[in-house]
Protein backbone atom coordinates (compact mmCIF):
# COMPACT_ATOMS: atom_id res chain seq x y z
CA UNK A 1 0.00 0.00 0.00
CA UNK A 2 1.04 3.30 -0.52
CA UNK A 3 2.15 5.51 1.91
CA UNK A 4 -0.55 8.13 0.64
CA UNK A 5 -3.18 5.48 0.88
CA UNK A 6 -2.10 4.01 4.60
CA UNK A 7 -1.94 8.01 5.65
CA UNK A 8 -5.55 7.63 4.33
CA UNK A 9 -6.56 4.61 5.94
CA UNK A 10 -4.75 5.85 9.11
CA UNK A 11 -6.91 8.98 9.68
CA UNK A 12 -10.27 7.44 8.68
CA UNK A 13 -9.57 4.65 10.66
CA UNK A 14 -7.90 7.26 13.65
CA UNK A 15 -12.13 8.85 13.56
CA UNK A 16 -14.07 5.59 13.36
CA UNK A 17 -11.90 3.61 16.25
CA UNK A 18 -13.38 6.19 19.45
CA UNK A 19 -17.21 5.80 18.55
CA UNK A 20 -16.66 1.92 18.35
CA UNK A 21 -14.44 1.29 21.05
CA UNK A 22 -17.18 -0.04 23.56
CA UNK A 23 -18.54 -2.51 20.83
CA UNK A 24 -15.14 -3.92 20.44
CA UNK A 25 -15.18 -4.45 24.48
CA UNK A 26 -18.46 -5.86 24.32
CA UNK A 27 -17.23 -8.36 21.22
CA UNK A 28 -20.14 -6.69 19.34
CA UNK A 29 -18.41 -5.59 16.30
CA UNK A 30 -18.53 -7.99 13.33
CA UNK A 31 -14.82 -9.58 12.34
CA UNK A 32 -14.23 -7.14 9.86
CA UNK A 33 -14.83 -4.23 11.85
CA UNK A 34 -12.41 -6.10 14.79
CA UNK A 35 -9.58 -6.20 12.27
CA UNK A 36 -9.43 -2.89 11.57
CA UNK A 37 -9.78 -1.72 15.42
CA UNK A 38 -7.21 -4.39 15.85
CA UNK A 39 -4.75 -2.89 12.74
CA UNK A 40 -5.77 0.66 14.31
CA UNK A 41 -4.67 0.12 17.49
CA UNK A 42 -1.42 -1.98 16.80
CA UNK A 43 -0.64 1.56 14.64
CA UNK A 44 -1.87 4.41 16.76
CA UNK A 45 -0.28 4.97 20.39
CA UNK A 46 -3.44 7.48 21.09
CA UNK A 47 -6.39 5.39 20.48
CA UNK A 48 -4.64 2.20 22.22
CA UNK A 49 -4.19 4.08 24.82
CA UNK A 50 -7.83 5.34 25.13
CA UNK A 51 -8.86 1.74 24.62
CA UNK A 52 -6.18 0.56 27.40
CA UNK A 53 -8.05 2.89 29.50
CA UNK A 54 -11.56 1.92 28.40
CA UNK A 55 -10.54 -1.47 29.17
CA UNK A 56 -9.25 -0.88 32.67
CA UNK A 57 -12.56 0.99 33.60
CA UNK A 58 -14.57 -1.82 32.13
CA UNK A 59 -12.78 -4.16 33.94
CA UNK A 60 -13.29 -2.09 37.01
CA UNK A 61 -16.93 -1.85 37.01
CA UNK A 62 -17.49 -5.42 36.17
CA UNK A 63 -15.21 -5.94 39.70
CA UNK A 64 -17.64 -4.36 41.78
CA UNK A 65 -20.15 -6.12 44.06
CA UNK A 66 -24.09 -6.46 43.02
CA UNK A 67 -26.12 -3.89 45.02
CA UNK A 68 -27.67 -5.13 48.02
CA UNK A 69 -29.52 -1.91 49.51
CA UNK A 70 -32.86 -2.45 47.95
CA UNK A 71 -34.84 -0.91 45.22
CA UNK A 72 -33.18 2.58 45.21
CA UNK A 73 -29.63 0.65 44.49
CA UNK A 74 -30.65 -1.49 41.81
CA UNK A 75 -32.44 1.88 40.38
CA UNK A 76 -29.13 3.96 40.88
CA UNK A 77 -27.31 1.11 38.92
CA UNK A 78 -29.80 1.02 36.18
CA UNK A 79 -29.46 4.76 35.90
CA UNK A 80 -25.78 4.32 35.87
CA UNK A 81 -25.82 1.75 33.74
CA UNK A 82 -28.07 3.42 31.33
CA UNK A 83 -26.20 6.63 30.96
CA UNK A 84 -23.00 4.70 30.26
CA UNK A 85 -24.64 2.78 27.09
CA UNK A 86 -26.14 6.34 25.99
CA UNK A 87 -22.64 7.56 26.33
CA UNK A 88 -21.45 4.88 24.13
CA UNK A 89 -23.76 5.50 21.85
CA UNK A 90 -22.43 8.60 20.43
Amino acid sequence: MSRFLHSLRFKRDHRWAPDHMSEYLDEELGARARVRMDRHTKECPECRGVLGGLRRVVSALRRLPHPRGGPDAAEMTAAVLRRLHEHSDH
